[in-house]
């Protein structure tokens, strides 16, 4: 056998020994980031695909011949123009769209076409850990700025905008989740939108909007997007089909000013996305979108009211509070100051309820009083029964005193 070789004193700076990692999954999984997996619509793919290939086979034969076009399939991309048309209320043609590998990779791609090292980036105060990290990755000083039920604040992100210019830190750019918020579940009225971009164009600072979550609303109203109420190129609009569809299709997209889509695309390693995807989900979407929001969106109301109705039952009284989101996948439950759930985190998996603790979202080192509770992912039965064994762990360890959890 031969000696094994030594890469020692090889590697980029760059690079991460990083562990591999093997998902796994407590009996009332709360961690995850998953819609509903009973609305993934298999067959709905399946026949979209049949139909493609019966009408427009020999189309398919020689796109399938060719790496994918860098901008990902035409006839998708065009779909995606009619969709923010109708659904988001603003225009741009297919060129102005770029098909990526889920919203992750379109934020990945514009992070690196605006970000330098040592770059300051504000987010949310509680934030989505991937696009955190992303952020990290490519250098970036991240900073949050204070949210309340209804998110960003517009008063609180202008006094920081001033703090950080004044300490020679002037912010590069906005990074938001306005629509039913990961981690948080809050959604920014339009009015806030609005005094956020008078805000942004006031201090010449670019809005990255993540739009992933507004398919998923089940009650009141949709807000404008940012990029519905300013065309002037300051804001990225990034959206995805993963939570409408299913993650593991790993496609979404991104729109922007034509100088940022072209340095945002010179980041892209090879073409697009999978021509098979793309077609999929373009077959299915067209003929079958509202249908199957119309399938999803009761679930995903029925789930979320039993994780609300739950946590009232176990956890009123104990001085917690949490969010009741009108869409999305999340409910941000908030634990009185100087509770550590961080410090139980795994504990509580071990003992068969995941959660993910609000200092994995904190770019500000804090949030260890509060947790993440993905309410779509399990059933409305598990939600209710998982949340109960969470108040009794939470005593067990604890994070929360016996008398508090109410027994009935």
């Amino acid at each position: 056998m031969a000696k094994s070789f030594n890469y020692e004193g090889l590697f980029s700076k760059n690079s991460q020994d990083t562990p591999i990692r093997v998902v796994s999954h407590a009996k009332y999984d709360f961690a995850v980031a998953y819609p509903a997996p009973e609305t993934l619509p298999l067959d709905g793919l399946t026949e979209a695909l049949r139909i493609q290939l019966d009408t427009k086979g020999d189309q398919m034969a020689r796109d399938m011949a060719y790496y994918p076009q860098v901008h990902g399939l035409l006839e998708l991309r065009e779909f995606v123009c009619d969709k923010l048309a109708a659904d988001r209320g603003f225009r741009v043609k297919p060129e102005q769209v770029v098909i990526t590998s889920g919203s992750s990779e379109a934020n990945a791609l514009l992070i690196q076409a605006i970000t330098n090292p040592r770059d300051t980036v504000i987010v949310e105060e509680y934030v989505y850990a991937g696009t955190l990290a992303q952020l990290r990755k490519y250098g970036a000083n991240v900073v949050g700025t204070p949210l309340d039920d209804e998110g960003i604040i517009p008063a609180a992100l202008e006094d920081l905008i001033k703090k950080l210019t004044a300490q020679g830190e002037k912010p590069k750019y906005l990074y938001t989740i306005p629509e039913h918020q990961n981690p948080t579940g809050s959604t920014l009225p339009e009015a806030r939108r609005r005094q956020i971009l008078d805000v942004a164009h006031k201090y010449g600072m670019p809005v990255l909007e993540d739009d992933c979550y507004v398919d998923l609303r089940f009650e009141g109203k949709t807000q404008p997007a940012f990029r519905t109420l300013d065309d002037s190129g300051i804001v990225m609009h990034v959206a995805s089909f993963s939570k409408i569809i299913s993650p593991g299709l790993r496609l979404g997209y991104f729109t922007a000013s034509d100088e940022v889509m072209r340095r945002a695309v010179s980041f892209r390693s090879g073409g697009g996305p999978s021509q098979f995807t793309m077609y999929a989900v373009d077959g299915f979407l067209r003929s079958h979108m509202q249908e199957h929001k119309d399938t999803f969106r009761p679930m995903l109301r029925q789930k979320r009211d039993a994780m609300v109705s739950s946590l009232e039952r176990h956890f009123g009284g104990s001085g917690a509070t949490w969010s009741k989101p009108q869409g999305g996948c999340y409910s941000w439950l908030t634990m009185p100051k100087g509770t550590n759930l961080t410090a139980i985190q795994q504990q509580c998996f071990d003992d068969g309820v995941g959660f993910i603790a609000g200092s994995n979202f904190a770019p500000n080192n804090n949030g260890d009083h509060c947790a993440r509770l993905c309410f779509a992912f399990e059933s409305p039965e598990k939600n209710r029964e998982g949340i109960a064994l969470l108040a009794k762990l939470f005593e067990k360890h604890g994070a929360m005193k016996a008398k508090a959890a109410a027994r009935r």
